[in-house]
């Protein structure tokens, strides 16, 4: 595992000296001890985080604290001080980008594990900050952000799972239904068995009911005996993204093994069942695809017994930050304050996965930049 590498403002050498010794099979730690000279450091180099003692030299240290932040702000950014962390609260104004407060003298393992796990979502980062149980971290490291509207992604997710109700997503393409769907499954009774993801629109129409049933052999040219997708869920979870393509042939037939778990393979006499949970995912009006003749009503009625609208990315831009953020980790590289006003003021039609694809076109345009500026991005 590679180095974290960090910049510690520091006040005195041999807290420098110390750290340096300490952290070194974890951390890669420059040193600096005039807090003036971080945005110089950070415009040579992209660090992982910001480790920034209160007392240091230099400048007021909140309107030193503000510039970096304005500058650079999703550079996760941890105190260090010889007062209490109370009081630096009240000092620092931009407390949003602080993501902890540690007081001097410290123990080296527990700075680095706290540091370690808020880096990674474990720790939720504010500066009250708080233990998350174990069993709902992927909540925060897969489902990324900490606005209202993914908050109550995150309790639906919860609620979802202990019910062994179905379940259908509505939500914009790229918005992130599949890793709900994923999570459900992760926190539902049926975690043991296997979460079997489905696009239907991948499915060829002749192909389509081999896949879902499976096909014995001899029920056309070239068909073997083999099992299907519904054999494959039996005790896990079967997830249907884009299910307003099913066609009605096939929603009569799904209907059928919905309601009595049970079916038939292709081309075969001999009953089988499935006992599985079934998540659906549309970015369609189902009741409007009803009222066409599109979508059965009866299977409308079958799936929709729980249901969840995923808001698109526009609805939640704060989140933007905390998720530009974690995709750059694994590059170093920074987003620039003029770079996340950037991305603020778009509408983001391709959700999460069009800002994803738009942060790596401007890795690859920045080059060995450590920042990315509004030049390197194509919005």
């Amino acid at each position: 595992m590679a180095l974290l590498t960090v910049l510690f403002v520091a006040a005195f050498s041999t807290d420098a000296e110390k750290l340096a010794y300490e952290s070194r099979k974890v951390w890669s730690v420059d040193c600096i001890f005039d807090n003036r000279a971080v945005l110089s450091c950070l415009e040579e180099k992209a660090y992982d985080f910001l480790l920034f003692d209160f007392e240091a030299g230099g400048g007021y240290p909140p309107n030193v604290l503000t510039e970096i932040y304005a500058q650079y702000p999703i550079l996760p950014i941890f105190l260090l001080s010889h007062q209490h962390c109370t009081f630096i609260e009240k000092t620092v104004f931009a407390t949003d980008m602080i993501l902890g407060c540690f007081s001097i003298p410290y123990e080296f393992s527990i700075l680095s594990s706290t540091i370690q796990n808020m880096l990674e979502g474990k720790i939720v980062p504010i500066m009250d900050t708080y233990t998350i149980d174990p069993l709902t971290a992927p909540l925060y490291t897969k489902l990324q952000g900490q606005s209202i509207e993914i908050q109550i992604v995150r309790n639906f997710i919860l609620q979802a799972a202990q019910k062994n109700t179905h379940v259908l997503l509505y939500g914009e393409s790229g918005s992130g239904k599949e890793v709900v769907a994923s999570l459900i499954h992760q926190y539902s009774k049926n975690r043991s068995g296997k979460y079997v993801p489905v696009n239907i629109t991948c499915i060829a129409e002749n192909l389509a009911e081999s896949l879902l049933f499976g096909s014995c052999k001899g029920a056309y040219t070239g068909a073997i005996d083999k099992e299907g997708l519904f054999s494959e869920a039996d005790q896990g979870t079967l997830f249907f993204d884009e299910i307003e393509n099913l066609t009605l042939n096939l929603q009569a037939k799904l209907l059928r093994v919905i309601e009595t778990r049970e079916y038939y393979k292709l081309g075969g006499t001999q009953k089988y069942s499935s006992d599985f949970r079934l998540i659906c995912a549309t970015n369609c009006d189902l009741e409007e695809m009803v009222d066409q003749g599109l979508f059965r009503l009866d299977l409308f009625y079958r799936l929709d017994v729980s249901h969840l609208v995923i808001p698109p990315l526009r609805q939640h831009k704060e989140d933007i930050r905390v998720l530009a953020y974690n995709y750059l980790k694994r590059s170093r590289k920074h987003l620039s304050g003029d770079a996340l006003r950037l991305l603020y003021n778009y509408n983001w039609p391709g959700n999460v996965r069009e800002l994803f694809n738009c942060l790596e076109r401007a890795v690859f345009a920045a080059k060995a930049s450590p920042v990315l500026f509004p030049q390197h991005f194509d919005i």
